[in-house]
């Protein structure tokens, strides 16, 4: 005969109904569904719940009560009384088997015992450590020469590179040599580099939309935004007239002036 839960399980399925679709009817937790599906009581949380959660499970699945509320309250007596008497036998054998449980207790603490002492009296003693003295020698410091350092002179420039990153929507047009090597308008966030060997020829429609490059260093402004600039010619000669002096190295500072347009 099957028993209380299967039987639930057997009419659910062939409803075709989740234990999942009654818990969000139902506000009953799946976990104490399955406790009642696998007639697994101890996990139900006791009392007038255990009712209360299987007649809302029947009531959703159209069940008649009473058949099912009866068997459930017989198999909760018989479990109740297994347990009790599974308690009884336990404290039985609790109150007949006392001495017997000490003396067991004492002998293994004795032979633990008795075991430790022996590894004191087996263990080697440790020979003693001779401590050799450490002779420290005296650290040779490296004699320090005070020497101004001298500032790297840049090597000598052999040509020209051109980076120019777009900051604004601008109209360019760049001359390398002679030969045309870029034209058009181009918008922020464009990026080119251009190399020459010995000039630049620049004409520009939003002077303020670029910052650039030369060799590495940062170029000066060559005008605000929206200003119409053309023939800006840098050269190897010219080069520092181009460049920010903080950018620059010193020796290029020294006679640095404005760019000539």
């Amino acid at each position: 005969m099957a028993s209380i839960g299967q039987e639930l399980k057997q009419e659910r399925e062939k409803r075709g109904i989740s234990l999942e679709e009654i818990s969000q009817a139902t506000k009953i937790s799946c976990r104490f569904l399955q406790a009642i599906e696998n007639d697994n009581y101890d996990l139900l949380p006791g009392g007038f719940f255990n009712k209360a959660f299987l007649r809302a499970y029947l009531q959703y699945l159209g069940l008649e009560e009473k058949p099912f509320l009866n068997r459930f309250e017989v198999a909760i007596r018989q479990k109740i009384s297994a347990s009790n008497l599974k308690d009884t036998d336990t404290e039985k054998i609790n109150k007949t088997t006392p001495w017997s449980r000490i003396l067991f207790t004492s002998l293994i603490l004795v032979a633990g015992l008795g075991f430790f002492f022996l590894l004191l009296q087996l263990k080697p003693k440790p020979e003693p450590v001779i401590t050799k003295a450490l002779v420290v020698e005296p650290t040779k410091l490296p004699v320090q020469t005070v020497e101004e350092e001298k500032e790297k002179e840049p090597e000598p420039t052999t040509s020209l590179n051109l980076k120019i990153d777009f900051q604004q929507k601008t109209w360019i047009q760049v001359y390398a040599d002679g030969l045309l090597k870029l034209d058009g308008i181009k918008n922020p966030g464009h990026t080119v580099e251009i190399t020459a060997n010995k000039e630049f020829l620049i004409h520009l429609g939003n002077a303020g939309g670029i910052i650039y490059t030369l060799n590495g260093f940062k170029g000066r402004s060559f005008g605000r935004s929206g200003a119409v600039v053309k023939n800006i010619r840098i050269t190897l000669e010219n080069l520092k007239e181009f460049i920010e002096p903080e950018s620059s190295p010193k020796s290029l500072n020294q006679n640095l002036s404005a760019p000539s347009h």
